[in-house]
Formats: structure tokens, C-alpha cells, sequence
């Protein structure tokens, strides 16, 4: 009986967000220092700020850093170390459905990851598309 107890403490629906965020930070090992410190601080944000929102919310939060930790985790060896690239670009269906304070939250997270990175071309590029955009045709 305590066995089966102790299966469905560990196949609670309410717990999974807690799996999710551990399996997440657990990941992160695999990353550069740079690229695990700026991670891990962002996931922690991200799951403190979730953790009152209303349901709607709720479901696609977790679909989302779900697909996250499978991906990740596909790119990462047993050992933690890095094959290749690490994460992937959104795609334009994903891009159109994001408000623009969350597109606005993407590009400082992207800004901030290309300083901590020693990168400076993403913010050069968007510059130059934000300027082709305001010069009339």
C-alpha cells in the first residue's frame, strides 16, 4: 500500500510544475557557466511569477517549458555536456501569437543573453532592421 501511496504523490498533477522546474534547473548543468547562470535565474523568475495566474495561463506555461526541457534534454549527453547548438529558433507561427510585451521581453532576454555570450550581433542586427523600417520607400 505504501508503494502505491507513493506512486501517485509522484504522478500528482498539482507536483508537476515542481518536477518541471527541478528537471529544468537539473539541465541547466549541461550548459556554459555563463549561459547556466543567466538560465537558471531566468526559469526561477519565470516559475515565481506563474505560480498565482489563473488557469488560462497556467496550461500553456507548462506546455511550453515542457517542450523546453524535451528539447533541451535531446540536446544535452547523459553527462551533461553539449552536442552542438543548444536551443532553437521560434518559429513565425509562435511569433505572431506572442503580445508585444512578451515579443519586447524576448529581445531583452536575447540582448542580455548575446553580453553574457561576448556577442553584440543580435542587437547590431536589430538596429539596422529598426532603421530600415523608419527610412520611407
Amino acid at each position: 500500500m505504501k508503494a502505491a501511496q507513493q506512486a501517485a504523490r509522484a504522478i500528482n498533477p498539482e507536483r508537476f510544475p515542481l518536477y518541471l522546474y527541478k528537471s529544468i534547473l537539473r539541465l541547466h548543468y549541461g550548459l556554459p557557466a555563463q549561459a547556466r547562470l543567466m538560465g537558471d535565474t531566468y526559469v526561477k523568475d519565470e516559475f515565481k511569477r506563474h505560480k498565482t495566474a489563473k488557469p488560462e495561463f497556467v496550461k500553456p506555461f507548462i506546455t511550453e517549458w515542457t517542450n523546453y526541457c524535451v528539447m533541451l534534454s535531446k540536446q544535452l549527453s547523459s553527462a551533461g555536456i553539449r552536442k552542438g547548438n543548444i536551443g532553437k529558433d521560434l518559429d513565425s507561427d509562435k511569433m505572431e501569437q506572442l503580445s508585444n510585451e512578451h515579443i519586447q521581453q524576448l529581445v531583452e532576454l536575447r540582448v542580455e543573453a548575446d553580453k553574457h555570450m561576448g556577442r553584440d550581433d543580435f542587437l547590431q542586427n536589430l538596429q539596422n532592421v529598426t532603421e530600415s523600417r523608419e527610412k520611407p520607400i
